[in-house]
């Protein structure tokens, strides 16, 4: 399973530029890590991350990298889509 140093590197190389093909297997290499997890699993471990991401960015660095969560969604099927927005889902639920 990817650390939470190894999903900030990742974070980190998509914050100017569009992903890369790299930066996207390791996207789906972190979600097949949690695909044994349940739901309440990974919804706590998303607000643990989103805290310590607005912990250590700027308030426009971290609403880039929300939009860049949103810019990849074309690049996934209909399953990973509706993952996507389970995490959106789960950090705008965090920032209330």
């Amino acid at each position: 399973m990817e650390s939470n140093e190894d999903l900030k590197n990742i974070i980190e190389q998509m914050k100017d530029t569009s992903p890369t093909e790299e930066q996207i297997n390791q996207i789906r290499d972190m979600a097949e890590d949690y695909s044994d997890k349940s739901e309440d699993e990974i919804f706590f471990e998303i607000i643990k991350i989103n805290k310590q991401m607005k912990e250590t960015m700027g308030e426009d660095e971290y609403n880039e990298l929300i939009e860049k969560l949103n810019n990849i969604r074309p690049l996934l099927d209909a399953e990973q889509r509706e993952k996507l927005d389970m995490v959106l889902k789960t950090i705008k639920k965090g920032n209330q």
